[in-house]
């Protein structure tokens, strides 16, 4: 995981390490909640609707923060950005805080999991992202009991914890599924975890490129990107599970017609606009022929190891650009 936990504090010692009695906090916290209820406003749905993580702004501004590390949040080593985008997917459920000093609290949640799984974004009066906070199970791949939630508040390198302290509060306020339940069944948060992102790193790593994958093609493979598949010498590699099965199913072989088979691929998945990848591969592909359309665009080139090609493709918004680079050595 591309991340770092720096602090981990268990809610029960909060009192001891303010140096306050559980009766004064309680105060001062029911203080802080109904100021946070009071700023607290539902957010109207644009036309055409649009979900939080369906917006590009939002979904760039996530990964932005987050990169392409995975985790084990609210499912087990999965890219962490989309966790996030997945808690805050509810369409009725958006709201915003607006706080005293300018900053705002973006949020919604997961229906389908009544609010249990839900995420938030605290931005700077001129709309930058300072933190995100994934309320979670830590699941991998059980979670956590219901009543017993994790609050991850993901923080950008050099930023102080304190920043984060409204989505403490927001944390706190349940959806109102869950505070229908009975006060021993009702969803509490039991651990706070406050976590440093390093989104510069890469999504892959050396060990995911095939063997037979040229050193000289190295350059066309997007750091930020995360590793969708790969094959050489006819076979699948990844993913692990369909390692060893052939590289094109009957059907993509019929369509490839006369067409060999490159001697080594790999997939990668970007979440940056399809533009701005396609606007990358132009620069890195220098020289290379182009064809297609919006959907699908191949590059076609050569180097001294012989011919290679880049496709983009974009079946759909919410799941990123496919980017395969496949090589056809010289023999």
């Amino acid at each position: 995981m591309n991340t770092y936990i720096r602090r981990i504090v268990p809610l029960l010692s909060l009192c001891a390490a303010l140096g306050t009695s559980p009766f004064a906090l309680a105060q001062t916290l029911s203080a802080e909640d109904a100021a946070f209820v009071a700023a607290t406003v539902p957010v109207s749905v644009p036309s055409p609707p649009l979900s939080l993580n369906e917006h590009p702004e939002i979904r760039a501004d996530v990964f932005r923060l987050l990169g392409y590390a995975r985790g084990s949040y609210t499912q087990g080593n999965a890219l962490i950005a989309r966790q996030v985008l997945d808690s805050m997917q509810s369409l009725d459920d958006i709201t915003r805080t607006m706080l005293p000093d300018g900053r705002s609290v973006l949020a919604s949640i997961d229906a389908s999991k009544h609010g249990a799984q839900r995420a938030a974004m605290l931005f700077d009066p001129q709309r930058k992202l300072l933190a995100l906070a994934l309320v979670n199970g830590h699941c991998d791949p059980d979670c956590l009991p219901p009543t017993h939630a994790v609050l991850t508040l993901f923080l950008p390198p050099g930023l102080e914890d304190e920043i984060a302290a409204p989505l403490l509060v927001w944390a706190r306020q349940l959806p109102p599924m869950l505070a229908q339940a009975a006060p021993d069944q009702r969803q509490s948060i039991a651990v706070v975890e406050y976590i440093t992102t390093r989104p510069d790193q890469p999504g892959w790593r050396q060990r995911d490129v095939p063997p037979g994958f040229p050193a000289s093609l190295l350059h066309l493979l997007l750091p930020n990107a995360e590793l969708n598949s790969s094959s050489s010498g006819g076979k699948l590699i990844a993913p692990a599970g369909l390692a060893g099965l052939p590289m094109r199913t009957p059907t993509e072989e019929a369509a490839a017609g006369d067409e060999p088979m490159p001697d080594a691929d790999i997939t990668l998945r970007s979440y940056a606009d399809f533009h701005w990848v396609l606007n990358t591969y132009a620069k890195l592909a220098k020289g290379a022929q182009v064809k297609g359309h919006d959907e699908k665009v191949v590059f076609s080139g050569s180097d001294a190891g012989g011919r290679y090609t880049v496709t983009l493709r974009e079946p759909d918004k919410e799941n990123g650009v496919l980017i395969t680079v496949a090589s056809w050595q010289t023999k």
